[in-house]
């Protein structure tokens, strides 16, 4: 039986890079279905990550992430929208989010906090990720502050295969 190619993103702990521009730098291809794109009223949970009050209008956006031609990951991303007009008319399919919201609203990402966790996926994440039912994943939850911005811009739940994220760290005196 032949065995697959192992695809996997190293990620560099206390620094932010794009997962998309890590991909392209390892030669993969890739493909990001828009899963949904949309505008809600944040809730509870939302709006404390957020710091925002609850019914704040905010960017539901939840993609999947297909490298090499596999479900990789799924993003669920929470973005307050009070100064994003318009972005859930955007095709953001294939692109990275980070780089529109640079390219569109001059936004950039300033620091990164992210709690990294071993889970049982649920029904929806083992049919997308095409795993077994109640298997483990990753989840990497976490906020992310833009330069223009005093509190998280976004709140973000990643949902990824085992060993697609590798994370490293380099302790520099």
């Amino acid at each position: 039986m032949k065995k697959q190619k192992e695809i996997s993103i190293t990620r560099e702990l206390g620094q932010f890079d794009s997962i998309t521009q890590a991909i392209r730098e390892a030669g993969y291809s890739y493909e990001y279905p828009i899963l949904i794109s949309r505008i809600v009223e944040a809730n509870k949970i939302v709006s404390n990550e957020l710091q925002i009050p609850i019914a704040s209008p905010v960017y539901e956006y939840k993609k999947l992430r297909i490298v090499e031609n596999r479900p990789r990951a799924i993003e669920h991303i929470f973005i307050d929208a009070r100064n994003l007009e318009g972005i859930e008319k955007e095709d953001l399919r294939n692109q990275s989010l980070y780089e529109f919201l640079y390219a569109h609203f001059g936004l950039k990402v300033a620091k990164n906090e992210e709690e990294i966790l071993v889970v049982r996926a649920d029904e929806e994440e083992s049919e997308l990720l095409k795993i077994e039912a109640n298997a483990e994943v990753m989840l990497i939850k976490g906020k992310s502050y833009m330069t223009k911005y005093k509190q998280p811009f976004e709140y973000f739940q990643i949902t990824a295969i085992p060993g697609f994220f590798r994370y490293r760290s380099v302790n520099r005196k």
